[in-house]
């Protein structure tokens, strides 16, 4: 009886030693970056590379990524993440205290179509029309009704720092920071972007644009409101020195309700804004449809400029 109990402890230690090995082993960032690479190899057609990976039950990062697939190259210094892996694992949803991103870059500027092979871009073969009717699109029912999250998700603070290279001499400087975004509070979104488009004549030569988005989550994890707040100026040889302020509002009172939409644009004026444009409608899930009002309020001369500063062509007094 004491030789079966010393057999039976000395493979239960064998088996909590070769756990511990595996936690610390699998734990550990020579290992962790090691298995990424692994897995990336075997992914057909996309070319995953990172320099280091290091994730806990608390914390994670990634240093030196790249992604690359039809031709998108997407690079990123650092990926920085704090959050608790043991409340995911219980089912308790995700928790991340802070979400950093430095020195996002993501280059377009060679990005093939989706599902352009190599070789027929190439030869400039085409490939052979598949039978298969292309799919039929949803019909419309509200823009909220579908927001509604999987899991309970808890974000305190997110930031991410990047850049877009698109084609014709094109880039895209922005940033994004995000805070209290929470199941059962309202979070909000800060953006700024800077577009450049440096080709000679180009009509557009720079555009900034600032604000904020804010979200409401409900304890059920239906996303009920949405509301986006920003400013917009524009630098061209034919653009009116203007600053623009646009507002975005859609709301859902009700679950599988009525949804209401509201859209004001206006010309920033020291403290005050002439406005423009305002739209006020409701989609009614009774009718199926979108109903409501809207005021023009820009002038004749204001639309001709903006027009001739965008490169289109001028509308008549009849509207064609």
């Amino acid at each position: 009886m004491n030789k079966k109990f010393k057999i039976t402890a000395i493979v239960l230690g064998s088996l909590c030693a070769l756990a511990v090995i595996a936690v610390v082993l699998a734990l550990n960032s020579a290992v962790q970056t090691w298995a990424v690479r692994r897995a990336a190899a075997g992914q057909p057609g996309t070319k995953v590379e990172v320099s280091r990976v290091s994730a806990g039950f608390s914390a994670a990062e990634v240093n030196d990524f790249q992604f690359e697939q039809d031709g998108m190259i997407v690079t990123a210094k650092g990926v920085n993440a704090k959050y608790s892996a043991w409340d995911f694992l219980r089912g308790r949803g995700v928790n991340a205290d802070s979400v950093t991103v430095d020195d996002l870059v993501v280059d377009l500027r060679k990005m093939q179509p989706a599902g352009t092979s190599k070789a027929a871009a190439t030869s400039g073969t085409q490939t052979p029309a598949t039978s298969t009717p292309p799919a039929k699109p949803a019909p419309f029912d509200g823009l909220l009704k579908q927001l509604a999250l999987t899991l309970d998700v808890r974000v305190g603070t997110l930031d991410v720092k990047g850049r877009a290279l698109l084609p014709d001499d094109q880039t895209v400087v922005f940033t994004l920071k995000g805070a209290r975004i929470e199941t059962g509070q309202s979070g909000n979104l800060e953006w700024t972007v800077d577009f450049a488009d440096s080709k000679v004549g180009a009509a557009l030569k720079t555009l900034r644009t600032t604000g904020t988005i804010a979200v409401r989550i409900l304890p059920d994890r239906r996303i009920d409101l949405i509301a986006i707040e920003g400013t917009a100026a524009a630098l061209g040889p034919k653009i009116p020195a203007e600053q623009f302020r646009l507002s975005l509002r859609a709301e859902q009172p009700k679950a599988g309700g009525d949804e209401t939409y509201a859209v004001s644009l206006g010309l920033v004026r020291g403290a005050a804004v002439e406005p423009l444009l305002k739209i006020a409608a409701a989609w009614t899930t009774a009718a199926r449809e979108i109903a409501g009002t809207w005021e023009l309020g820009l002038r004749a001369e204001q639309l001709a400029a903006l027009f001739a500063g965008l490169g289109l062509p001028e509308i008549g007094a009849d509207g064609a």
